[in-house]
């Protein structure tokens, strides 16, 4: 959990701001890059995650994305128009349903067509192995400690 009761130097907040707006650029550089650009962050999260998890049903999808479900039904339907989500019924609940992702999906979340990833791949080469691991651990705990 994140301590918000801590005063903070002003050199640990100015480095805070740092690199939360280089997050901010990195974001918007590989928005521009196309493909991923015609879904929301939030769409292309959602399609992560179920790539990444497998079939889920839509509560669970919105509660990893600590979205609303009504939020989440509108994302999934545009994934479904853009041909990257279907619904099955449930095989422990035939009342509910599954999501899915197709293989277009996956190839697209996975950068195996997506000139997002393949810029961002580029990018990550120029770093030295042990750098990129060092970026690898110290984001997904940062992002751990986020959704505390």
């Amino acid at each position: 959990m994140i301590q918000q009761e801590r005063s903070r130097s002003t050199e640990e907040l100015a480095e805070a701001a740092d690199l939360y707006l280089a997050i901010g650029r990195i974001t918007r550089v590989l928005r521009r890059s196309g493909d991923l650009g015609s879904l929301s962050q939030g769409s292309a999260a959602a399609l992560g995650t179920l790539v990444r998890s497998g079939p889920m049903r839509l509560s669970d999808l919105a509660a990893v994305e600590h979205v609303t479900a009504p939020t989440m039904s509108r994302i999934v339907s545009g994934l479904e128009r853009h041909g990257y989500v279907e619904r099955s019924a449930d095989p422990d609940d035939g009342r509910a349903q599954l999501l899915t992702v197709t293989e277009p999906a996956s190839a697209l979340v996975n950068g195996l067509t997506s000139a997002r990833i393949q810029r961002f791949a580029a990018a990550l080469e120029h770093l030295e192995p042990s750098e990129r691991g060092t970026l690898i651990a110290g984001l997904t705990k940062l992002v751990g400690l986020l959704d505390d």
